[in-house]
């Protein structure tokens, strides 16, 4: 049986016309500080740059091309993503 056919992770049909999803991200965005904050002097960078990624993938795995995540299974991570995001700003702005 194919695996690419069905979500690895809830069961559900691959839509005809979906290419397999094994991994869903970003591909880290780079951020240039000096674009969002200003630079303080007697840094030890003269253009510092921060990395931001959000991924996801299934625990577990198979070959590639042999596994696909669903949407719907996708937006329960972005979900999970999300709370992280929002309870980290919330804990960032209040302290």
């Amino acid at each position: 049986m194919d695996r690419s056919l069905h979500c690895c992770l809830c069961g559900a049909s691959r839509r005809p016309t979906q290419k397999p999803v094994e991994s869903f991200g970003n591909n880290v965005e780079c951020l240039s500080i000096k674009d969002y904050r200003p630079l303080q002097e007697g840094r030890w960078e003269a253009s510092p740059q921060l990395l931001v990624g959000v991924s996801m993938w299934r625990n577990g795995g198979t070959a590639p091309g042999q596994t696909h995540i669903c949407d719907a299974c996708i937006v329960v991570g972005l979900k999970a993503a999300k709370r992280f995001v929002d309870d980290a700003l919330t804990s960032l702005t209040t302290a």
